[in-house]
């Protein structure tokens, strides 16, 4: 499976999401943050459509995107060393 490009309709969900979940960052500690998201991706990963997707490409996505989201994060904190 390739890599692609995000689309700006991925960004605005990812950015759309992203407010969802600090909108309960306060309330909900980082651990129970990452227990409800991965309770409703693997919801997301039931209801793909079994006609085209199977479950080994559904979670090939999920280990892509997991794996991706790690590096951009560990970039921009690379990045971001030794500035207030």
């Amino acid at each position: 499976m390739s890599i692609r490009t995000a689309k700006h309709e991925h960004e605005v969900a990812y950015q759309d999401l992203c407010a969802l979940v600090n909108r309960h960052a306060d309330k909900l500690t980082a651990l129970e943050l990452l227990a409800v998201a991965s309770n409703m991706l693997g919801k997301l990963v039931a209801l793909q459509d079994q006609r085209t997707v199977t479950p080994d490409q559904a979670m090939e996505v999920v280990a892509q995107n997991i794996e991706h989201g790690n590096k951009q994060v560990l970039d921009q904190l690379q990045r971001s060393q030794g500035r207030a």
